[in-house]
């Protein structure tokens, strides 16, 4: 008999909560944790100070490199830049590169590898909508912007302005909705999640159940 394979695909703005919330769902159920946001970071890393209207360089410099998806960790040519990707700058430019079609076409094929044939929860941008379209659950993770802001200001150490903070989340949800390839957004049959109001290890728990409750009516 054919074990089912089960993949949980979460998509949402940034702060909303998806990595940390991803990583411990997974953990709870023994599912491959995928981050496709570090995948774009680290070939951002790879990308810095390049013309990135230079398609063939870009292409080039994307098969230069290596990008390995190491669990919690993010490796660029056997290199840990999980650090390094934290950076808004980086952030930001992740953002940028991941307009340009042939960088998401990589990206896309890569992690669509990665998950197929086994159990995996995928968090990033387009994974309800592109990468994991089929996916056996789909989340939409969300919450204010004020509660957003606060979240990368704690995971900063405090160490940045919280409202220069909140502009940046600002513009790189404006960059993610009206990019034109694989912009961000709500797939129809997304369960929407709101983590305003809930501790951690409650948002966790709703999307667990959220699990349990699919697989029961399939």
């Amino acid at each position: 008999m054919k074990q089912n394979i089960y993949q949980i695909a979460i998509d949402g703005p940034g702060g909303a909560g998806k990595s940390t919330i991803a990583k411990a769902v997974a953990k709870k159920l023994n599912f491959l944790f995928i981050n496709t946001g570090g995948m774009y970071r680290c070939y951002a890393i790879a990308l810095q100070g390049v013309d990135l209207t230079n398609l063939s360089l870009v292409k080039q410099i994307m098969e230069q490199n290596k990008v390995n998806l190491d669990g919690d960790g993010l490796l660029l040519n056997d290199k840990d830049v999980t650090e390094q990707c934290a950076n808004p700058n980086i952030a930001m430019l992740a953002s940028t590169i991941g307009t340009i079609g042939l960088v998401r076409e990589k990206c896309v094929k890569d992690q669509q590898a990665i998950a197929a044939g086994q159990n995996c929860i995928m968090e990033g941008r387009d994974t309800t909508t592109v990468v994991l379209p089929h996916a056996t659950l789909k989340i939409y993770l969300t919450a204010s912007i004020d509660v957003r802001a606060k979240r990368r200001w704690l995971q900063n150490n405090k160490t940045q302005d919280i409202e220069w903070i909140k502009e940046d989340l600002k513009k790189r949800d404006y960059q993610d909705m009206n990019r034109k390839i694989a912009p961000l957004m709500k797939a129809p049959d997304a369960v929407e999640i709101n983590t305003d109001n809930y501790s951690f290890e409650q948002n966790v728990q709703r999307v667990i159940e959220a699990f349990n409750k699919k697989i029961k009516e399939q």
